[in-house]
């Protein structure tokens, strides 16, 4: 038995990485305003908070300047909020330098720019090869394969087969159930054969919602479209165009999935069986758009309901609609969910 004691001169083990959980809510005044910076913005928007809280604390300590005992009352019973202050300042700085790392990303930037080519209707199939065979992660994968089929109108059939079966082969079999209950849901689809090729649903709509700003303004915009750098959230365009009036719309609203119902609220609610009926589109809230831009009272609520979920970016752009002076109304988002394209996608699973 040795008593001696170990004179080893390894250095400590690293200290394991810890997790923290912030409440990300408007509890958080900073986080009220940061949260709809756009990612090119808000770095510069930090700093001029810093700086302006440096300034403000230093106006104070000046020694050259004397103060009174209100004057050392008043700072006094501030510190504790200039110390929140700095506390969140600081939090949302090193969130701000995570995101800058993660979209400076070649990987990130190349995704990006290879869903802005399928929302302008470009075939991204050597894209899709490519990334199966670099084996990126599947559900990273199927979103993709998703919105080539979306805004396409489906995948041609030739390359229907070929993706889907590479899938299986580089991911497992356990992922050709996730690929039927896609197809299920007509988010994954062969594309129906015919003599000619025309535009897809998506592409009218594109066209006539005018989905994708080319010159989007980051710095100071005027358009949803600004929060993915491009492309305005469909949802929101189509909350944008009811307030505007349907006029030159009508087609636009045929292109989307499922029954279009035009409730008219009345004094007297107008009965659904008849609602059902009516064929032709009622002129949505242009007429309510125009008795709130009269008054120059209160914005009226304008409630939006979402059924199945919502994605944190449709609540951004419509976030920013409420805000603008010149939009009539003051949206209140409800959704069932607050989703995005890997919780959808697992949820199929």
């Amino acid at each position: 038995h040795d008593d001696t004691p170990s004179t080893s001169s390894e250095p400590p083990p690293p200290p394991e990485n810890v997790v923290l959980h912030l409440p990300l809510n408007d509890i958080d005044t900073l986080y009220s305003e940061v949260r709809d910076q756009h990612v090119e913005t808000f770095g510069s928007f930090l700093q001029g908070q810093a700086k302006a809280l440096k300034e403000s604390h230093s106006a104070f300590t000046n020694k050259e300047k004397k103060k009174d005992l209100n004057e050392i009352h008043k700072f006094v019973k501030q510190i504790p909020i200039f110390t929140q202050n700095l506390r969140s300042l600081t939090t949302h700085i090193h969130l701000a330098e995570l995101v800058k790392q993660t979209t400076e990303e070649s990987s990130f930037r190349q995704r990006w720019q290879t869903e802005r080519s399928m929302l302008e209707s470009e075939q991204c199939y050597d894209m899709l090869e490519d990334s199966i065979a670099c084996q990126e992660p599947p559900y990273q994968l199927l979103r993709l394969l998703c919105l080539q089929s979306l805004t396409s109108g489906g995948i041609k059939s030739a390359k229907f087969d070929s993706l889907r079966r590479e899938v299986v082969q580089t991911y497992g079999y356990e992922y050709l159930f996730v690929l039927n209950n896609l197809e299920k849901a007509k988010l994954f689809r062969r594309k129906d054969t015919s003599w000619m090729d025309t535009a897809s649903t998506f592409t009218n709509l594109r066209k006539q919602l005018a989905l994708i700003n080319a010159e989007v303004n980051t710095a100071d915009p005027d358009d949803v479209s600004y929060v993915s750098s491009g492309y305005a959230p469909l949802t929101a365009r189509l909350v944008q165009t009811a307030t505007q009036g349907w006029t030159g719309k009508d087609e636009a609203l045929r292109e989307l999935p499922g029954r279009l119902i035009d409730v008219t609220q009345r004094e007297i609610p107008e009965d659904f069986a008849t609602s059902l009926k009516r064929s032709v589109i009622g002129p949505g809230l242009a007429p309510l758009s125009a008795l709130a831009t009269i008054n120059d009272k209160k914005k009226p609520v304008l409630v939006v309901y979402f059924v199945g979920g919502v994605t944190l970016m449709e609540i951004a752009a419509l976030r920013f609609l409420s805000k603008r002076p010149t939009f009539p109304f003051s949206i209140v988002c409800i959704t069932t969910n607050i989703i995005n394209g890997g919780t959808l996608l697992k949820s199929l699973s």
